[in-house]
């Protein structure tokens, strides 16, 4: 993952303010020399009275409604479902700033062979899409997508292509655009174990894009009928190309994804995501050429908290729906399953009965714990004392995965109904059922991996000692190196304060000195929101707080030192009959030395208070 410099991070701030960001995504209003916006993290941006405070000065917003606070980056993050990174890109292109990040002369030839392989599929998606539009050797494919009900409208939002079928074209076309052997070879489009004999030859071409549009790759779907030729191939993993983690459709869909309205529809073929598009069902998405998988899932959880699955009526299919619907559950996330009638999949209802009937078809689903207890009950015996074991055995990975202690309660309530046996039982069950390849695995803190934590608002009357200190010392960083000198990591007892400590030795040892990057280098994603609140807030941010961290640190020097001499007392009382005179004699001097810097430290503090006052 590329570092982008503190120059690049700066030039896009001095070239944009914290409102024309804001004015890209929602209306921004004047009010009392500041502005605000209806904040759209809370409420659906639908409150009476804006409550979100744009601070152009200082780059940062606050709202007074739920509390969220950030830069402009922090904004396109959470706005887009983007990581920092993304969101520097985001906002380079709109600033028109040239990223420039901290790397070496192997990774800047890294980064200019992925724009170049973006480049290459960019351009190559358009001669495939003129082909197909006019050459007349694609009329076959104009043919085939006029039968399968396609419209005009989808094949240019999908960029539909078309391969020609001279197996020396590709090659040729590209290496006229001077394309090196080296990136034709590294880009998927031809065969790794015959190049430069072409991937897709008289194919129907569906370019693959990223969320942000960027070409990945493409698929092919076969148009000569021959026999022992795949019906569809996709790109190989390539440098910008990776099946498992895109989603065909994904850059078609996100607008509507984006609205958090919809769910995210799953089907299973490219196909199958057109034509829903056609029927007007347009967060459909599918996984390309493997089954759907986890990393597909948490790039749809930036967007929506409940995935719909629509996939083929056959055996297969429901296969895959299973899978799946485990998949959705551990990762915290709602899940539906629509059954189609009328056809094997949404493909061939369009081309059969038109958009109309497939979305007449496609209404309607039902939960993933209705769809599983239909299809057990389907399968199990459930009134003889056997068959309900079986049932419940069969229910029990997707009840473990169950992220809500309520929802998990309710479905087992609702089983023991359905089964006349008591709850209890069904609980032992589902305990002694338990299997590590079945359910979501636990962290050492007990929380479900993939599983969406709920979001602790700072509360800054709730501070410790340790964590005002730790975001003090965040929002003024050149003074760490000089209060590391009395504050060490082994001082502090609250957890996050010792995150943010970590985060603030790499930065000094890195020279880190913008609080995007340091933000960065926050591993946990509750402390990072933390030190970006703590960034608009006076009580951190002004400088006129040092005597509060003064304050702060002496009150956690002292507590270590009354824990060190509580230490030494426990050994007193336990070992003083087995120490020899001098032992005696010294651990009572350490005793007296630890007396004597507490009372003085206390006596400080006292001072101090009564001084203030």
């Amino acid at each position: 993952m590329p570092v982008y410099t503190d120059s690049t991070i700066n030039a896009i701030k001095m070239r944009l303010t914290m409102s024309e960001v804001v004015q890209g995504y929602i209306p921004v209003v004047t009010r009392s020399g500041r502005n605000w916006a209806k904040c759209p993290f809370h409420g659906g941006g639908n409150e009476r009275t804006p409550s979100f405070a744009i601070n152009d000065k200082d780059g940062f917003y606050h709202c007074f409604g739920c509390g969220e606070s950030g830069d402009m980056f922090t904004f396109v993050e959470k706005m887009d479902h983007v990581s920092f990174n993304e969101a520097v890109e985001i906002l380079a292109r709109k600033a028109g700033v040239e990223l420039e990040t901290v790397r070496g002369k192997a990774e800047r030839q890294d980064k200019d062979e992925i724009d170049t392989l973006y480049d290459l599929n960019k351009r190559i998606a358009g001669t495939f899409h003129y082909l197909l539009l006019n050459s007349a050797e694609a009329s076959r494919a104009r043919d085939y997508l006029s039968s399968r009900g396609i419209s005009d409208a989808m094949i240019e939002r999908f960029e539909l292509g078309y391969a020609p079928s001279d197996p020396d074209w590709l090659h040729n076309f590209l290496s006229k655009k001077g394309y090196s052997e080296d990136i034709l070879r590294k880009s998927g489009l031809f065969s790794p174990n015959s190049f430069p004999y072409p991937m897709f030859a008289c194919r129907l071409m569906f370019p693959v894009r990223s969320w942000q549009g960027r070409y990945l790759g493409f698929s092919g779907r076969d148009l000569t009928g021959r026999e022992n030729v795949p019906k569809y191939k996709n790109t190989s993993d390539t440098p910008v190309y990776s099946k498992r983690h895109n989603l065909f459709g994904i850059y078609e869909a996100l607008d509507t994804l984006k609205k958090g309205k919809d769910s995210a529809l799953i089907v299973e073929g490219n196909f199958d995501v057109i034509s829903m598009h056609q029927a007007g069902v347009t967060a459909a998405v599918a996984s390309l050429g493997t089954a759907f998988t986890a990393e597909q899932v948490k790039l749809l959880s930036r967007y929506v908290s409940r995935i719909d699955l629509m996939f083929d009526s056959d055996e297969a299919g429901q296969k895959s729906t299973d899978k799946a619907i485990q998949l959705i559950h551990q990762a915290g996330l709602e899940c539906f399953i629509h059954k189609l009638d009328g056809g094997k999949d949404a493909s061939e209802i369009l081309e059969k009965n038109g958009p109309e009937a497939l979305y007449k078809a496609y209404e309607g689903a039902e939960n993933a714990f209705q769809y599983l207890v239909s299809k057990g009950s389907k399968k199990y015996n459930i009134h003889s004392g056997r068959g309900k074991s079986d049932f419940v055995r069969y229910l029990s990975p997707f009840l473990q995965s169950t992220v809500s202690s309520v929802e998990q309660a309710s479905y087992i309530r609702s089983l023991s109904s359905l089964l006349s046996v008591s709850e209890e039982s069904i609980r032992a069950d589902i305990s002694n059922g338990k299997s590590g390849d079945d359910v979501a695995e636990e962290d050492e803190r007990g929380i479900i991996q993939g599983s969406t934590p709920v979001k602790k608002r700072f509360n800054p009357a709730a501070v410790s000692i340790d964590l005002f200190a730790m975001l003090y010392l965040a929002n003024h960083r050149e003074l760490f190196s000089e209060y590391r000198q009395r504050i060490s990591f082994g001082d502090l007892k609250d957890s996050e304060a010792q995150i943010i400590y970590m985060a603030l030795e790499n930065a000094m040892r890195n020279e880190i000195t913008s609080n995007e990057l340091f933000l960065t280098m926050i591993t946990d994603e509750g402390a990072r929101n933390d030190v970006a609140t703590s960034f608009a807030l006076d009580e951190y941010s002004s400088k006129t707080g040092r005597s509060a961290l003064d304050e702060a640190a002496d009150r956690i020097s002292l507590r270590g030192m009354e824990e060190r001499r509580d230490v030494l007392l426990n050994q007193l009382r336990s070992f003083s009959d087995s120490l020899d005179p001098d032992q005696l004699s010294d651990a009572l001097q350490r005793k007296k030395e630890l007396d004597e810097e507490i009372s003085a430290l206390r006596n400080e503090l006292f001072r101090s208070t009564v001084k203030e006052e």
